[in-house]
């Protein structure tokens, strides 16, 4: 219990950074600092694309690290200052503009995205030594999920609440941004050198005969079948998730006139996903992970069709329809770090050598890749429907505009990655069998 909620905890951590980015950094950029939404999701897509091509160095270099407190723990003690310092610079606007002020957003931005690449990595790395049974591992995955939507919840409840008591009352005041981030930078921290404290490594036999290089880490990716497929599976259902949580602050902005606040909204959506997570865990582990991934997809789906279909479902202003999506994207966070650590034994067994370093700083990098992208387009699907930041009230042109992408993206992503999924060539059984003999080996 100990190990569940010491790993556990340190997502929350890092969710409050990885929320603020999903839910709040563009309409930061957009809102508030007053970038054209194009060139915000430009600044979005390029951090993200820098984060995702570091993953390959630090995941090579954090796997060869050598000390008395293990491989990957020391990164959460020695990183989590640096990265909470570096989220409240990315919530500060200098006396800059025009280009100048573009620069310097990309150049914080790109300086975060580094400073969590230290820090996620190795953290999500850590799962793989702390249990090898695939069973436990799902629980391992659910407690560490419920930590991390409980960072959601922190953000979507909290960040406007702050933005407003310390701005005056308004949404889009700097210096309330500027406070937020520095109380999440804090507490964010804090949760990250409790998990240092709370676990312990305990590696699988040998592992120094993997190779570092990028060549090695290329290779270990095609040699692993069962992470080729995971990878196109998370890939596609990171972009949903990101294409989502990016364009929906903006959603309930273009019906600010029929919704509650963004807080409530937000909040609701967070409670769902929160209180999802037990069930998905028991799910998983009576029906197994192909059957619950495939759940997952289609109750998002189900969610966007009803939403397109018959127009948001208002209860105190707030849409049913994003119950079913809190309640979906609930799943993935379960599925996706319960999948992954089997896949590093199964390669393991496939090529001799064990390569965490490559497994968790692919997927991290297929999932960053994702959110650029969809960061990206976002940012060109607002400048092309006509989403105007200096409008009080957006057209209902453009809501309906925005309705129909908020539903249909996310849907056909979905959709695809439920039919890659199912050629993942592992389960529990399989991968039991696999660890008695590595260990036997």
């Amino acid at each position: 219990m100990r190990t569940y909620l010491g790993y556990g905890v340190g997502d929350f951590g890092l969710n409050i950074y990885w929320n603020a980015l999903s839910l709040i950094l563009v309409f930061w950029y957009a809102e508030v600092v007053g970038l054209p939404p194009d060139q915000a999701g430009l600044i979005y897509f390029i951090g993200t694309m820098w984060d995702a091509v570091s993953d390959v160095a630090v995941a090579n270099w954090a796997q060869r690290t050598r000390t008395r407190w293990g491989t990957y723990r020391p990164y959460l003690l020695g990183g989590g200052a640096l990265l909470g310092s570096c989220f409240v610079l990315l919530f500060w606007i200098p006396p800059l503009q025009g280009l100048a002020l573009f620069l310097f957003m990309v150049a914080t931005h790109m300086l975060f995205r580094l400073s969590y690449t230290l820090v996620a990595v190795p953290y999500s790395a850590l799962a793989s030594r702390l249990s090898y049974d695939s069973g436990e591992r799902t629980l391992l995955s659910g407690t560490r999920m419920g930590f991390a939507f409980l960072g959601l919840f922190v953000i979507s409840g909290g960040w406007f609440p702050v933005v407003r008591f310390f701005g005056d009352g308004s949404d889009t005041a700097s210096g309330g941004f500027l406070v937020a981030a520095l109380i999440g930078g804090v507490l964010a921290t804090a949760a990250l050198t409790l998990c240092f404290f709370s676990t312990r490594e305990e590696p699988l036999g040998k592992d120094d005969s993997s190779d570092f290089s990028i060549a090695g880490f290329v290779r270990a990716i095609l040699s692993n079948a069962a992470l080729r497929v995971l990878l196109g599976a998370i890939f596609l259902q990171s972009a949903a998730g990101a294409t989502f949580q990016i364009t929906l602050a903006f959603y309930i902005e273009a019906h600010s006139h029929m919704f509650a606040a963004k807080e409530t909204v937000l909040t609701v959506y967070a409670v769902a996903i929160l209180l999802s997570v037990p069930v998905w865990t028991m799910a998983v582990h009576r029906y197994g992970k192909k059957r619950a991934w495939l759940a997952a997809c289609w109750i998002v789906i189900s969610g966007g069709v009803w939403l397109a279909l018959t127009q948001p479902i208002l209860v105190a202003g707030v849409p049913v329809q994003i119950l079913l999506y809190g309640i979906g994207f609930g799943g993935f966070g379960v599925l996706v770090w319960a999948l992954v650590p089997d896949t590093v034994e199964y390669g393991q067994w496939q090529s001799g050598k064990r390569n965490e370093g490559a497994v968790f700083g692919s997927v991290l990098l297929v999932q960053k890749s994702a959110g650029g992208l969809m960061g990206l387009a976002v940012g060109m699907v607002l400048t092309w429907i006509g989403y105007d930041t200096g409008l009080e009230q957006q057209t209902a042109e453009t809501a309906g505009r925005l309705q129909l992408y908020i539903f249909a993206a996310p849907a056909i992503l979905l959709f695809l990655s439920s039919l890659v999924l199912t050629q993942l060539p592992l389960n529990r059984t399989l991968h039991a069998e696999i660890v008695d003999r590595i260990r036997n080996s």
